[in-house]
Formats: structure tokens, sequence, C-alpha cells
């Protein structure tokens, strides 16, 4: 996923989008410091002064979501007949893709998927999400 924009951060914890350990696929209460050789690499920052700051947005890789593997004609058809039978990887911070995301079929992040409708699914809910050519977001519908 990625770690909030603003708000709160901490190396510890239990909230996705604030605890650094959770983004960087550790435990809650792992023991990290600012220091640490995996903390300044999600940061960005190689040596030096380091701060909290520095985390902002800052993502370990695109965060794994439940799609569905076909393409539908319309957003409307994902929505009806879609289910979650593979899985995909966007580039934004939310849980699943949105506008302007891109959306990849392998971890790493750099084989993108193909124009499409399909629909993507989380416990608390399901969206239908057009990707263009170059695997980019442009429209969402959320399935009722």
């Amino acid at each position: 996923m990625a770690l909030n924009t603003s708000g709160v951060l901490s190396i510890g914890g239990t909230t996705v989008g604030e605890s650094i350990n959770l983004e960087l696929g550790k435990a809650q209460n792992a023991t990290s410091g600012l220091g640490d050789t995996d903390l300044r690499d999600l940061a960005g920052v190689a040596s030096g002064t380091i701060s909290m700051n520095d985390f902002y947005g800052a993502s370990a890789g695109p965060t794994a979501f439940s799609s569905s593997s076909t393409s539908y004609g319309t957003r409307s058809q994902a929505c009806k007949n879609g289910t979650a039978n593979t899985t995909y990887y966007h580039n934004g911070i939310g849980l699943l893709p949105a506008v302007n995301d891109f959306v990849y079929t392998n971890a790493a992040g750099t084989v993108t998927i193909g124009a499409g409708n399909r629909k993507a699914i989380i416990e608390i809910g399901s969206i239908a999400y057009t990707t263009g050519a170059n695997g980019k977001v442009t429209a969402i519908t959320n399935c009722l």
C-alpha cells in the first residue's frame, strides 16, 4: 500500500497507512528505528538526518487486490457479473485502485494490465474500474 500523505505516522502500530512496520511487511510491534536500513530505504534517505516527515506517501511497493480477470463491456456489467478470481496490483494509496492509479499484473509493478472494465472486491465492498491500454485507471463505479 502506501503510508498516509499527511496526519499521524508511527514506526509501530496496527493501522495500515500509519504504521511504517506494516508498510514494510513487519510485525506491528517489531523493534525498528529511524536509522535502520529498511526504514531509510523506504523514506528515500540513505544517510544523514531523517525524520518522520520523510515517510509521508512512501510505499514499499504496489498494493495487491482481488479482481475479475475478465474484462466486461461496461462497468455496470463488471459490477453485475465480475468475480474475484485473480490478484492484481496498483500503485495507489488505498486498498483498491483509484482514478489515475496504474494496475499491474505482477507484484513488482512492471507489467500493466490491458484496457477493460473489471470488478475489484474487498470485504467491505467492491468497485468496477476502467483501465486504458497503458493500465491507467480512468473511471471508477461503486458496485452495490
